[in-house]
């Protein structure tokens, strides 16, 4: 399959011959065969949610990280994932709580400070999407995971005359199975903080001469 015939799998696009199909053909040619990118921090997010009480989904979200992301088919076909997590960099818009998921109670960051995953396999799938497969490690243990995703846009040229590509992650875990056992309940029996988590993951990656331009310019703007 050429990468074209990829590419127009992910837009749902025909194999007739028309204006859109002539655009995405100059913009296939263009793209270029990178063998590292890198993630952008000022547009991804790397998040969560958990069932509170059975009533509201708590979102938070890990605010540092280090990302490698490897790949020279223009079609993401051999995409690779590595990324490190600061697990105290955990935010849930509530101090306390914060706090209380640093503890050995949860994540036990004093012992276990970093949280990783390490992409295994990508499989793609009509319309942009795809999964990809992985090992989740948290507090010493690692167990296999797979990320439902989604290629959300292609820029062949952004600000600066280079390439950006943003994607959507999301999956569902059961915390128990890395240890995070903490439980309590209410007094009729409903659980505080529910098992299972979903995993919600929006990147944008783009190449290191973008991404260092990008800082330029967020530090002349006083960023």
């Amino acid at each position: 399959m050429t990468i074209l015939n990829r590419i127009l799998g992910w837009l749902g696009l025909s194999n007739g011959k028309n204006e859109k199909l002539r655009q995405l053909e100059q913009k296939a040619s263009a793209f270029p065969r990178l063998a590292t990118w890198e993630i952008d921090p000022f547009h991804t997010t790397i998040g969560f949610r958990v069932m509170h009480m059975g009533l509201v989904e708590v979102s938070g979200r890990f605010k540092r990280y280090t990302a490698q992301v490897m790949g020279s088919s223009p079609a993401f076909t051999d995409l690779r994932v590595e990324v490190e997590i600061e697990a105290a960099s955990i935010e849930t818009d509530m101090p306390a709580r914060d706090a209380y998921l640093r503890s050995p109670e949860f994540f036990d960051i004093e012992k276990y400070p970093t949280i990783t995953f390490r992409s295994t396999a990508i499989r793609w799938r009509p319309l942009k999407r795809f999964v990809l497969e992985g090992e989740l490690t948290m507090k010493g243990v690692t167990h296999a995971v797979n990320l439902e995703g989604e290629l959300k846009g292609l820029v062949f040229k952004d600000l600066v005359g280079e390439p950006r590509v943003s994607f959507h992650l999301t999956g569902q875990i059961d915390r128990r199975k890395w240890g995070l056992t903490w439980h309590m309940e209410t007094g009729d029996g409903s659980i505080v903080v529910d098992n299972m988590v979903s995993l919600d993951i929006l990147a944008e990656i783009t190449t290191p001469k973008s991404l260092e331009l990008l800082r330029q310019m967020l530090a002349q703007m006083g960023g």
